[in-house]
């Protein structure tokens, strides 16, 4: 009995079930392989029905453990949030190196280099959010792929760092990286956020519509870069946001890469307080032979 009651404490009702129709399953198939032809019959609907019992049983069961891990980060994000919303001021970034890679069905690949300083007695996390610009269906958000690392120094670093994830009801990724150990004051850290991001770009590449690439910049910043690699064949137009093409902090061009496609290249230095920062982009229609 105390066995019974520690497995039903372990598994639940569920788990029960499913030790029942494992054992009526077990049962039927040596009916079937033993017993007369009645029997035999009995034994394979009983096989049939316990093993479809067996799979609904799963998929419950693995829908409720889902239900739990998506609590469970939902929690963890809340009061990681809650911390570093009364620790604003814990880091300060100098450095923000973006770019992405637009594919021809609107995909992208989206590479982050974040260089910091922490400003508080020890830092134990930081927080980024990143967003498609639109808000996508959850079918495409599970296929997002999120990984962050340490930067590779000297032939050190390259580790990856852990995660918690959520997303806003603006359509963001928020995403807490959780250091292996703290982080002390005056002290830098650097990390690489890479992303593979599903219809990211569609707005601009399926749906021949501008489409903006920004960061939000309030604090100062020593160095801004952010660079848009175009599809193959694809050529655009493009205008800056949050600055003035005259500005003397800014840097914007267009070139070709090492493969014939272009990017769109932003770079500015020592800035501060410019709210939305970056580059709008329009394809150019292709012409018609």
């Amino acid at each position: 009995m105390a066995w019974f009651e520690s497995y039903l404490s372990r598994t639940g009702v569920v788990g029960l079930a499913e030790g029942a129709l494992g054992v009526l399953a077990l049962g039927g198939a040596l009916s079937a392989v033993l017993g007369d032809a009645s029997a035999k019959l009995g034994a394979a609907a009983a096989v049939f029905l316990a093993t479809l019992g067996l799979i609904v049983l799963l998929a419950a069961s693995r829908a409720e453990w889902r239900r739990r891990s998506e609590l469970y980060d939902h929690l963890v994000t809340r009061y990681c949030t809650a911390f570093t919303d009364d620790n604003v001021s814990s880091w300060q970034v100098k450095q923000w190196i973006e770019s992405h890679r637009v594919e021809g069905n609107g995909d992208s690949t989206v590479l982050i280099t974040v260089h910091a300083v922490v400003t508080c007695s020890q830092l134990r996390l930081y927080r980024f959010r990143v967003g498609a610009g639109w808000n996508q269906p959850e079918k495409m958000r599970q296929r997002v792929d999120v990984q962050v690392r340490s930067v590779v120094l000297e032939g050190i670093g390259g580790a990856r760092c852990d995660l918690t994830r959520h997303w806003l009801d603006d359509g963001r990724l928020e995403v807490l990286v959780h250091f292996p150990s703290p982080v002390r004051q005056g002290s830098e850290f650097q990390v690489r956020i890479e992303s593979w991001w599903p219809a990211r770009s569609r707005i601009l590449v399926k749906d021949r519509r501008p489409d903006d690439f920004c960061v939000q910049v309030k604090r100062p910043l020593d160095l801004l870069e952010y660079t848009v690699v175009l599809p193959a064949g694809e050529e655009a137009f493009y205008d800056p946001i949050g600055f003035r093409p005259d500005d003397q902090r800014f840097l914007l061009v267009s070139r070709s890469d090492g493969a014939g496609r272009q990017e769109i290249c932003l770079t500015g230095k020592g800035i501060a307080d410019t709210g939305r920062t970056g580059i709008r982009l329009d394809l150019k229609r292709k012409a018609v032979l």
